[in-house]
């Protein structure tokens, strides 16, 4: 019996059924490689489309592949979500190649048989056996898909890995096992809240301590993984905003009472673009303060640059809502991309934190990045914006950032993150 049916959720969408890669396995000699295909906007095509088309889409995409690999190498789903493809050739370079020609040559296909159009992509997985004498139909499926979801994470129209060296495939590997713990770990608390010092740049009297709070995921096994191993895919879901809901309570209501009994701490708490689209973030935001029952001054919201914001008006709603709530509002990133300065209009904040990216060359006066930093602060002083400097880490960037006139600096050289517990730790 085929096991499509049995794949782990998520995996449905992939037509990559085991009963045919055992049959194909079983041939001799058995291919040296195999490859899945999956179309990338079908949705988009079938609102454009319609449902009429697609029987003729399905049959042509399947000739391609037909008239390059062999018409008997070709298996396809009955609702055209994918094919798979078993690669006999024993050049990979050369097969790779011809993968690259079919995968372009989709996006000419003509629908409805006419003059017009309707562009389709397409993005292909390939795992090579390397030879190896027995395979499990399950541990080469989950290979392909793993192939698959790598050219779709890093836009690439094919990613091609071996079966036994699947280096190119691990990081995709870690990531999926992260991303569909991610809820148990923040149910278990394996989501651990660090923090990291944003230090004034001179020193003032008087000035509170400020921390901008961070991530870690610990798995099962107690091995810790930072932000970037599964942060920027939960953002493509609806597990971003449950992140975000769930580090603000932790944080302003976890530690209510330390925080209450440490009034000299500020928090400066990331929030991702789908939050700030979502209309209940107002809300959100307002019971977490009043059930922390800690000075909303304290709390500065980052807005990270990391994906776009689509909705832009219930953005500025949103930041306007926290804003009026007493919270301070962090456009984090600043200068990594061409919306920083629609934003910097847009959403009038308090700070600006200058991209990381920028830091290191500020050291070489000549460099552009320089230029852009130092133009950056001037802008932001006649605005009336506090700067901080991101990603400060020896002294020879302090001293010329510095020299520039930030405001206040954040990096390695300052301090790296460390548990935000240990911040209170003998108070």
């Amino acid at each position: 019996m085929d096991d499509v049916t049995s794949a782990p959720q998520g995996l449905h969408e992939f037509f990559c059924p085991n009963s045919i890669l055992q049959e194909w396995l079983a041939r001799q000699p058995p291919p040296e490689g195999f490859s899945l295909i999956v179309p990338d906007n079908l949705d988009m095509l079938e609102i454009a489309a319609g449902t009429s088309q697609m029987h003729h889409l399905r049959q042509q995409i399947e000739i391609k592949l037909g008239t390059v690999f062999g018409s008997h190498n070709v298996a396809k789903s009955g609702s055209m979500n994918g094919f798979l493809v078993a690669l006999e050739s024993r050049d990979p370079p050369i097969c790779t190649a011809f993968m690259g020609q079919v995968l372009q040559e989709i996006t000419g296909i003509q629908l409805d048989r006419g003059a017009h159009g309707y562009a389709l992509t397409a993005r292909a997985g390939v795992i090579w056996t390397d030879g190896v004498p027995t395979i499990a139909p399950e541990l080469l499926r989950r290979k392909l898909v793993t192939a698959l979801v790598a050219a779709q994470r890093n836009h690439r129209s094919c990613v091609a890995a071996s079966l036994q060296e699947d280096s190119n495939l691990h990081e995709t590997e870690l990531t999926a096992k992260l991303l569909c713990d991610l809820p148990a770990a923040m149910r278990e608390n394996r989501l651990r809240l660090n923090a990291q010092d944003i230090v004034v740049a001179t020193d003032r009297p008087g000035t509170p301590q400020e921390v901008e709070i961070l991530l870690v995921m610990e798995d099962r096994e107690g091995r810790v993984y930072p932000p970037a191993n599964f942060l920027p895919e939960a953002e493509k879901s609806v597990l971003i905003e449950m992140v975000d809901q769930w580090v603000l309570r932790r944080t302003l209501v976890g530690f209510g009472p330390q925080l209450r009994a440490y009034p000299q701490l500020w928090v400066s708490i990331n929030v991702s673009a789908p939050s700030l689209g979502n209309p209940a973030f107002g809300d959100v935001l307002a019971g977490v303060l009043r059930e922390s029952r800690i000075d909303p001054g304290r709390v500065q919201i980052e807005i990270t640059e990391t994906a776009v914001i689509r909705d832009l008006d219930q953005a500025c709603t949103n930041i306007r809502e926290a804003r009026q709530l007493g919270c301070r509002i962090a456009l984090d990133d600043f200068g990594s991309g061409m919306s920083s300065f629609s934003y910097l209009k847009a959403f009038a904040p308090d700070c600006i934190k200058i991209d990381g990216s920028l830091i290191p060359n500020v050291v070489d006066p000549e460099k552009v990045e320089a230029q852009v930093v130092r133009s950056i602060i001037n802008l932001a002083h006649r605005l009336e914006i506090e700067v901080v400097a991101e990603h400060v880490s020896s002294p020879e960037i302090l001293t010329a950032i510095r020299d520039l006139g930030i405001d206040k600096v954040q990096g390695y050289e300052l301090g790296r993150p460390r548990p935000f517990s240990q911040l209170f730790a003998g108070r």
